[in-house]
């Protein structure tokens, strides 16, 4: 394998390396070449067009990898079902664009790439039409360092990443409009995009997550921040048989996700049967410890949660808001009630922290390779999509302006004609959610040892040092009334800290070796629980959680 290795933040331009020094065109040359009757193959015609030609490519199926490093060309096939670029599992990607602006991919299918299907890198304007990516080893369908682009009428499945992905831009000015995501490990992830980036009228099902921007330090321009996802279909996504990566084994069951992001818009979504929360906002983290604020969760249909339709997890966060929205459980309690989006004053200002400690366990786990995973080239193969209107003859437009060209219009956003069969299909069942005691799904060890060690035990302790420091004072003579007070007050006030000071230094009359043993028993019990888990994901997935 050979190719150019770019180290910092420089300018890169491939075609000048091979002498050419290209501009880009908004409008058609006029020129088409001819796949394979005048070139033999894909990338024979690329590396002989010019900016704004067109590459049309017939029905057949290409054993090649494409690279472009031209901008402003067409690349279509005349069938999408049809025009198929297979990758044998031995190529890395189907196409891959390399900072060449305005190129348009449509009409063809990609699959078996050991990598991706579909993939624009550092270019400014993109368009990828309906397009199908299937049974490929990293993404289907990705943007990455790009910005003003547009996915839409397109399907991908069995990636053990995710479906679809906007990476590494800000602002973004990207649309993802009608597209399909199964079958993968999740079905949109975003880390460190947003800015003008939406997620709209789209499905994703039977995936690992449905939809997960996410903050990571790893990539460029953190944090994750100002994506709108709106009017989707989103359902089913606890898919033990989609192929992940231990990095997202940690995101099963949920169908929006927002891991350590800032002013995300959530509105106007159906998400339906998921084994852990619908729509759940929480910390990311990874060098640094991402907290999620400021996200706006409005008008949303959510029901079939195992732990919580709506919920917001973590120590703290502010400024998150949830109003409107069509659900029966959440967490923590009166979430919505006190967090509405037109109320001044938002309460509580931490969430729930037991959805946090149970993916903790997961991620545990998954750092010795413990986890279910399906094979991305097992993966269910796709009936045949629908094809581009007009095929060969329809207009030739570069992607300089992908997004100004989309006319975007938020109040004109519906959502995808299958909702209402899906919404008869699927009745709301009772909640058998027990809030925060219910484990994380999928359900092991792991999860239930940090759920028990990590949530539950704190309570316990409360319960017993405060109980048992109680107990001690109300039989102590050599204190007087004022004293008994004032240590009533702060075992009290100060639960964990000043009965745990009191059992050490208090006078307590109880032997030494009991109150140690009490005290100094639960703190070792932490104290193992970190040192294990720091151990382990050192040595396993590290500190990336999803991506």
């Amino acid at each position: 394998m050979v190719g150019d290795v770019v180290v910092g933040n420089v300018p890169y331009n491939p075609a000048a390396k091979s002498g050419k020094s290209w501009k880009n065109v908004a409008q058609f040359s006029g020129i088409t070449r001819k796949v394979p009757s005048s070139y033999p193959t894909i990338q024979n015609a690329v590396d002989a067009a010019s900016p704004g030609d067109l590459i049309l490519i017939s029905e057949g199926v290409y054993l090649e990898e494409v690279t472009v490093t031209t901008p402003s060309i067409t690349i279509r096939g005349v069938d999408r079902n049809k025009v198929v670029i297979d990758g044998q599992f031995q190529r890395g990607n189907g196409i891959m664009v390399v900072a060449a602006d305005g190129v348009v991919i449509e009409n063809m299918t990609a699959r078996n790439a050991t990598l991706n299907g579909f993939y624009w890198t550092g270019v400014k304007g993109f368009r990828g039409s309906y397009l199908t990516a299937h049974n490929n080893g990293d993404y289907g369908i990705y943007a990455f360092d790009s910005r003003n682009g547009v996915i839409e009428h397109s399907y991908a499945s069995g990636s053990p990443d995710s479906g679809i992905y906007i990476g590494q831009c800000y602002p973004c000015k990207a649309i993802l409009y009608d597209v399909v995501s199964e079958h993968n490990g999740l079905g949109y992830s975003g880390t460190n995009s947003g800015g003008e980036l939406y997620l709209i009228s789209s499905i994703w099902k039977n995936n690992i997550v449905g939809v997960a921007p996410n903050t990571l330090d790893r990539e460029l321009l953190p944090p994750e921040r100002e994506t709108t996802i709106i009017g989707n279909l989103i359902y089913n996504n606890n898919n033990p048989k989609a192929p992940i990566a231990a990095l997202e084994y940690p995101s099963f069951g949920n169908g929006i996700l927002i891991a350590g992001g800032i002013s995300n818009t959530i509105r106007k979504n159906v998400v339906i049967n998921h084994e852990n929360n619908g729509i759940v906002i929480l910390p990311n983290l990874d060098e640094n410890f991402w907290i999620s604020h400021n996200n706006v969760v409005r008008d949303n249909i959510v029901y079939n949660s195992g732990r919580a339709d709506i919920a917001l997890v973590g120590p703290m966060s502010t400024g998150n808001c949830f109003s409107g929205n069509e659900y029966r459980t959440e967490l923590p309690a009166f979430l919505e009630k006190w967090n509405g989006c037109d109320s001044f004053l938002r309460l509580p200002m931490g969430g729930d922290l037991s959805m946090m400690l149970g993916a903790l366990g997961l991620m545990v786990q998954a750092s010795d390779g413990n986890f279910p995973s399906g094979n991305y080239k097992e993966q269910p193969i796709p009936g045949p999509q629908m094809n581009m209107p007009n095929g060969s003859a329809a207009p030739v437009r570069p992607a300089l302006t992908a997004f100004e060209d989309f006319n975007l219009d938020l109040d004109k956003i519906s959502l995808p004609e299958e909702t209402e069969k899906i919404l008869k299909s699927i009745p709301r069942k009772p909640s058998s959610s027990t809030g925060a005691i219910t484990l994380v799904k999928p359900r092991s060890l792991f999860p239930f040892f940090y759920h028990w060690l990590g949530f539950l035990l704190p309570f316990a302790i409360y319960i017993c040092w405060t109980s048992v420091s109680l107990f001690d004072l109300k039989d102590r003579i050599d204190l007087d009334r004022n004293k008994k007070l004032s240590w009533v007050a702060a075992i009290t006030l100060i639960p964990i800290l000043s009965s745990g000071i009191y059992l050490l230094g208090g006078g307590s009359k109880y032997p030494n070796w009991f109150k140690r043993t009490l005290v100094l028993g639960g703190l070792i019990v932490f104290f193992l629980l970190l040192v294990y888990t720091g151990i382990s994901l050192m040595n396993g997935i590290g500190t990336k959680t999803i991506g």
